[in-house]
């Protein structure tokens, strides 16, 4: 399943293959703190799995529920 870089459940990134890659994306970004000893993600930023991006690289919409 594919990673993304999410803000309040908006997905900001393109998809990655491992959550690995998403940090690494977040770091070059510059939404990477170090604190007390741990690396974390500023506030409001979460890394996700999420539904594969399309060929165009547009995210794909969820199913509709019925």
């Amino acid at each position: 399943m594919p990673y993304a870089l999410f803000e309040d459940d908006q997905k900001l990134s393109k998809e990655f293959s491992t959550e690995e890659e998403v940090w690494a994306h977040a770091e070059e970004a510059g939404l990477v703190d170090v604190v007390a000893g741990k690396t974390v993600l500023e506030d409001g930023y979460t890394i996700q799995p999420c539904q594969p991006d399309d060929e165009t690289g547009i995210p794909v919409p969820p199913p509709a529920v019925s």
